[in-house]
């Protein structure tokens, strides 16, 4: 007779099955106790899905899916939702910490030998999943519609056609369009807002049964369902509910802590989980310098690339993912974990990890013949790993496995250590040989340093009158408010509105300019480019030093060039204020960044035909003042591309401390449950 009362009671008589299947997958649901670090990362990812499916309908409520509005729809998100940019960084860091906690998941089940027997459809179930979660980032890095939005699925869209006799036919069936449009964008945003979750969910939702039906594995691979108490429950496990639940919320706590360090503090995370080029908005015309999916994608991008075949290397891709979904008949071992495999298999996993690294950073970088052949080295070495696992694990010595879970097993902190070192060499030193930067970071130049000071209220003024005066004559400002300047600046309303609002235009509206882009085109070859995320996709140091390398080029349409720009076709609109500057011969730099001498002499080579400016017409600023409005110009422009950069670091380290705080209370009650389970 059931001992519960009240509520409990009723919602059971009615509902019994919610309980029992309560009891099934949480409090009467045996894990072992051995759980280690590594069995973190599948609570991890649940969190993140609720995270990402939080966020994203908060997102879809001001989302405009076309061509016309998403972009400008994702910056309203941003600027004039109240704490949009939360949610925006929230989905945006989620999906980028999603495939973070997964691929250390599988990694966990490569190394503990969560695919082998009986948990084959556990190992299916969760690579299905995997190859869905591609699929919704995929659908989803394209919504923002940004440059790398545009042309990364253009790429990827494209690859289909490799396929012999259909393979036109698909690449137009997914776009829904002869050309990626309006139409993908509205189909893409259908299938990751509706069907993607829906598929995601019911997976999981399999994944998670398939597991508790047969048993989660643990670091040692053996099964806690041999030893059993007078109440038939497995002595090497505890309940799932509460022990286990109330011990990982610490781990979960220090796991939020990072996830908002990266939210608040670095969201760009140096353009690795929010691209720069995605600041700019999709231009068909216009072809990014070097087009690259996004990280997680890119251990499969840099294998694409390593084939010079289209179609070959569209199937190595593919094949890449597929092998991963034969691998519990591909070993062939007489024990799971790697605790108990022999040398070969160890030192294998090692080698595979390194790789999959190597293909990931690779693939976010422009291709070279050097880094060409590392990216087919990995490759061969990554499908060699799943070849060879069928062979050395039938032969290999093995390690006696133990009758019942072990509480101190494993490799112990320093021999850990010790292979994560090996694996950091085994990615650092071939990139090293492979990776070096050619190039400027500035055009022909460096870019000069630049520190925005955006709490510098006298300089942001300067800076939004000489921008309003002297850019917005050409360039709009349209995703940002003048109120929003306003405020934000401390600029009295009545002040904004007589010296730097535009007429015909309230306090309240978009930074627009009537520059008609038909006439714009006209001038200038193109429709001058909207200055409000610039500094993002660009780089405020690269502004700085834009700004200041101007110089006279009678060859050039508007007579002026620049040093970092080369061959643009803007006017020099800062030539009252600076002057003209034409080139003079200046010093050469040499390869080890030094200046290059007469030997004899002593004195600098002046080989560089423009190697520095000469002031043929003086403006109405000295040097110095002219760096300092060019400093002005570019820290505004840092606050416009992100109004809320100084709130976003207020509130964060708010929540960080909070969360050191909760750190506190759950570490302890983790501490006291944790008794009961050594």
């Amino acid at each position: 007779m059931s001992k519960e009362t009240g509520f409990a009671a009723w919602l059971d008589s009615r509902m019994p099955t919610l309980k029992r299947e309560w009891n099934r997958h949480m409090a009467e649901y045996y894990a072992p106790k051995n759980f280690n670090f590594w069995y973190l990362f599948g609570i991890f990812s649940l969190v993140v899905l609720v995270v990402q499916l939080i966020t994203g309908i908060w997102l879809l409520m001001s989302y405009q899916g076309s061509a016309e509005q998403a972009f400008a729809s994702v910056e309203y998100i941003m600027r004039d939702v109240e704490l949009g940019w939360i949610i925006r960084y929230a989905h945006s860091t989620g999906a980028s910490a999603f495939f973070i906690v997964v691929y250390l998941h599988m990694f966990r089940g490569l190394i503990y030998g969560s695919y082998k027997a009986p948990r084959e459809l556990v190992w299916i179930f969760g690579m299905t999943i995997y190859v869905v979660l591609m699929a919704e980032a995929f659908l989803g890095y394209v919504l923002p519609w940004g440059q790398m939005s545009y042309w990364g699925a253009q790429v990827i869209i494209s690859l289909f056609g490799a396929i012999p006799v259909v393979g036109e036919d698909i690449v137009q069936w997914i776009r829904g369009d002869y050309l990626i449009s309006g139409i993908t964008l509205n189909r893409f945003m259908a299938l990751h807002v509706v069907a993607m979750p829906i598929i995601l969910l019911a997976l999981v939702v399999m994944h998670i049964i398939a597991l508790h039906d047969v048993g989660s594995n643990n670091p040692d691979g053996v099964s806690i369902k041999k030893y059993k108490d007078k109440a038939g429950n497995p002595i090497d496990g505890v309940p799932f509910y509460p022990f286990f639940v109330v011990t990982k919320i610490a781990p979960l706590v220090v796991f939020f802590f990072v996830f908002c360090a990266i939210l608040f503090f670095m969201p760009e995370m140096g353009g690795y989980f929010l691209e720069h080029a995605n600041f700019e908005i999709a231009n068909s015309l216009k072809t990014p310098e070097h087009i690259a999916p996004v990280w997680y994608f890119t251990p499969y991008y840099s294998m694409l690339r390593a084939v010079p075949d289209k179609l070959g290397g569209f199937i190595i891709m593919a094949a890449a993912i597929a092998i991963l979904f034969v691998l519990p008949w591909l070993d062939r071992s007489p024990v799971r974990s790697i605790r108990y495999k022999g040398i070969i298999s160890r030192i294998a996993i090692l080698v595979f990890a390194a790789c999959f690294i190597i293909l990931g950073y690779l693939g976010v970088k422009a291709p070279t013949p050097g880094r060409t052949l590392l990216a087919q080295i990995c490759t061969l070495l990554y499908f060699g790993y799943f070849i060879g696992i069928y062979f050395w694990t039938r032969y290999e010595t093995t390690k006696q496995e133990p009758d019942r879970i072990t509480m101190n097993g494993g490799m112990g902190f320093w021999k850990s250590m010790g292979a994560l070192l090996l694996v950091i060499l085994m990615v650092v030193l071939p990139i090293k040989a492979v990776g070096a930067e050619s190039g400027k970071s500035c055009g022909t130049i460096d870019c000069e340093t630049f520190t925005a000071e955006l709490t510098d209220y006298p300089s942001l003024q300067r800076g939004a009158n000489l921008a309003v005066n002297y850019c917005m004559g050409c360039h709009s400002f349209k995703y940002s408010r003048w109120e929003r300047v306003a405020d934000d600046l401390k600029i009295p309303h009545d002040l904004m509105m007589d010296n730097l609002v535009f007429s015909g235009q309230k306090i309240g509206d978009l930074m627009s300019i009537a520059m008609p882009a038909d006439g714009a085109k006209e001038w200038f070859g193109a429709v001058p480019p909207d200055l409000t995320l610039v500094a993002r996709s660009r780089s405020p140091e690269w502004i700085y030093t834009y700004l200041k390398n101007f110089y006279v080029d009678p060859t050039r349409p508007l007579g002026v060039n620049n040093k970092v720009y080369k061959d643009v076709g803007m006017p020099h609109a800062l030539l009252d204020l600076q002057g003209l500057q034409e080139c003079a011969p200046g010093a050469v730099i040499a390869a080890n960044g030094g200046i290059k001498r007469d030997l004899l002499t002593g004195e600098d080579l002046l080989d560089d035909p423009c190697g520095q400016f000469k002031l043929i017409e003086t403006g109405s600023m000295s040097e110095a003042e002219f760096d300092q409005a060019a400093y002005d110009i570019t820290n505004f422009l840092v606050y416009i591309a992100e109004p809320m950069a100084e709130q976003r670091k207020h509130i964060g380290r708010w929540v960080l401390l909070f969360l050191l705080l909760l750190l506190v209370p759950a570490t302890l009650l983790a501490r006291e449950y944790s008794k009961s389970i050594h």
